[in-house]
């Protein structure tokens, strides 16, 4: 299958529904730049994403329940639930270090993402599948919703001094004679936030996946596994990036308040630092 085929073509009615959607589209079927826009497939990528997320986590869950009291003690086989904990808790320990005290109440949906972007991201590596990160919209839609999740908190937590911050980021009474100069920077880098979450995400699967299926049309027996390994660690490190930089701005949003707070800005900053050493 070419980098535009897909085992759900296969599905009944799946050629037909998808002419009909083009049908309604301005442009004969093409979008921005004259690119073809997809549509059915990505939608039903991601939920068949969603669907895999749900059956590991009720996986996971049914070891658990089944242990019990014995829930500290990992399973003495590899098991979903213990590959599950190993990495929710260094996804956990990597939130405190950023967020802090509080980061419990942003980890399920920082995990729930991280969890929807790798699988999304790996099903790339399965021939006949197209990730759902491999479009536009899905990755636009994640990056969106960081941006709304990450300034709702802000303004709970800050009220309006969220807003303000973008005018006065020093919090400082001449800061106020700069909100003219600082505010429009500010409001170009929230707005510029979500898109960067999302070209950065798609442009790299693009890219994996369009190399992967070149070798896979070359020959699809040996020559490819080292592309195969090569999209596992370029999921994984997109995943990282992704969740880390919503960790990051979270912490920005709610860490507004304790502008003035030295202990609580050093421990945020120390936090950003480390982890900006692991991008590096």
């Amino acid at each position: 299958m070419d980098a535009h085929s897909s085992w759900f073509a296969l599905l009944p009615g799946y050629a037909q529904i998808e002419a009909y959607f083009r049908s309604l589209q301005p442009g004969g079927g093409k979008g921005l730049l004259g690119l073809e826009y997809l549509i059915i497939q990505p939608v039903l990528a991601a939920i068949l994403v969603i669907f895999v997320v749900l059956l590991v986590s009720w996986r996971a869950r049914t070891q658990l329940q089944r242990v019990g009291a014995d829930a500290v003690i990992p399973d003495a086989k590899i098991s979903i639930r213990n590959m599950l904990e190993v990495v929710f808790e260094a996804l956990y320990g990597q939130m405190k270090d950023i967020i802090g005290a509080d980061a419990g109440r942003y980890f399920p949906v920082i995990g729930t993402l991280a969890m929807f972007i790798f699988f999304s991201n790996i099903m790339g590596l399965i021939p006949g599948f197209s990730p759902p990160t491999n479009n536009w919209n899905t990755t636009f839609a994640c990056g969106g919703f960081v941006f709304l999740y990450y300034n709702w908190h802000g303004m709970r937590v800050n009220g309006w001094r969220h807003l303000a911050h973008m005018a006065n980021p020093t919090g400082e009474s001449w800061g106020w004679f700069l909100a003219p100069l600082m505010l429009p920077i500010e409001i170009v880098s929230h707005i510029a936030r979500p898109f960067s979450l999302g070209v950065r995400l798609a442009t790299n699967m693009i890219g994996d996946h369009a190399v992967l299926v070149a070798f896979l049309g070359l020959m699809p027996v040996l020559v490819p596994l080292p592309f195969l390994a090569l999209g596992l660690l370029v999921s994984l490190i997109q995943t990282f990036v992704f969740v880390l930089l919503s960790m990051i701005y979270i912490g920005l949003a709610v860490e507004e308040m304790h502008h003035h707070d030295e202990k609580s800005e050093k421990h945020a900053t120390e936090g950003m630092d480390d982890s900006l050493k692991v991008l590096a």
